[in-house]
């Protein structure tokens, strides 16, 4: 963005400051704030990022008081919270309306919510990476988990070339819905779920798996484990998580696979909903950059309190 265009957003904004929040739950250590500051610094925007911690009760009460709230022009929407908060939506974008789930709203001039699903931009933003973005269709993927995220993961990857998905999920109830939806949406392509084991999962990346996708929290024990030895040299690994190497990206890493974590996705991601907001181009490479300050500092004191690395549970 010019300078003289920057001026001008400051001048229109001076007048009042806009917020933005982040709507989950047990997500205190959530880097988002910092990111979307910086972006509305350098851009001289007067808003404000704040999270908002709602308990599980406690949802449709606090989107009420969002939409109450005049100086609110947006949120986001984060654990547990992406499938749920769909159905409070007075309308939805088409890629929020196929995937079934909302991590960004914004209100139109009636205080309207309108969903949208901007993890599938961060997604497709990380496959790409991958050099996995405009390539043949005839493709396979195997997706561990069944929340808001394994939703977007797995549209992101239908409208990329891949037409053979495995769901392994800890409860096939959920992985089962998933299965159901995207088969009605997508005719032709195989989805498949089971149940989310150690060996079901070196057994679904031993057949021909071009790329392995974790959805899943990895705060605690993760509840499978793998070295990899069963999947192709050529396999892909997309780990959601951003705040660290976790027990599978070490695994791939030593395994010599090409991997990536969460962070692209977390800055694309927000990077798209601040597009959506303020109607202004996101300014991508100072996001990055104070995510990776904010993901260092982190792992700093991590090593200070345990002398090892720690992975948290993951948030927006």
């Amino acid at each position: 963005m010019k300078k003289y265009q920057k001026r001008r957003v400051a001048e229109k904004d001076r007048q009042k400051i806009n917020r933005i929040l982040l709507l989950g739950y047990g997500i205190s250590k959530s880097i988002s704030p910092s990111i979307h500051k910086k972006a509305f610094t350098e851009l001289g925007i007067a808003a404000e990022y704040a999270l908002m911690d709602v308990g599980d009760s406690e949802l449709e009460a606090k989107l009420s008081e969002i939409k109450n709230s005049a100086d609110i022009i947006g949120f986001n929407v984060t654990i547990p919270y992406k499938e749920r908060v769909l159905f409070f939506m007075s309308d939805l974008d088409n890629q929020a309306r196929v995937v079934g789930a909302v991590n960004t709203v914004k209100f139109d001039q009636n205080r309207r919510m309108i969903g949208y699903n901007t993890d599938v931009d961060g997604i497709i933003a990380s496959l790409s990476r991958l050099g996995l973005v405009g390539r043949e269709k005839g493709r396979k993927a195997v997706v561990l988990g069944a929340g808001g995220a394994a939703r977007a993961c797995i549209y992101a990857t239908l409208t990329n070339g891949f037409d053979r998905i495995i769901i392994l999920n800890r409860t096939e109830g959920r992985a089962s819905v998933l299965v159901s939806e995207f088969k009605a949406k997508f005719p032709g392509i195989s989805l498949e779920f089971s149940k989310l084991s150690s060996a079901d999962l070196d057994e679904s990346i031993a057949e021909n798996c071009d790329l392995l996708i974790n959805t899943i929290p990895t705060a605690g024990d993760f509840p499978v484990k793998t070295k990899f030895e069963t999947a192709s040299n050529t396999m892909k690994f997309f780990d959601l998580s951003y705040r660290g190497p976790t027990p599978l990206l070490k695994a791939a890493s030593y395994r010599g696979l090409d991997a990536i974590d969460g962070l692209l996705m977390l800055v694309e991601q927000a990077a798209r909903s601040f597009e959506i907001w303020t109607g202004i181009s996101a300014p991508r490479k100072t996001m990055m950059q104070e995510a990776r300050s904010q993901v260092s500092q982190v792992s700093r004191k991590s090593n200070r309190r345990l002398g090892t690395s720690d992975v948290f549970r993951q948030s927006q």
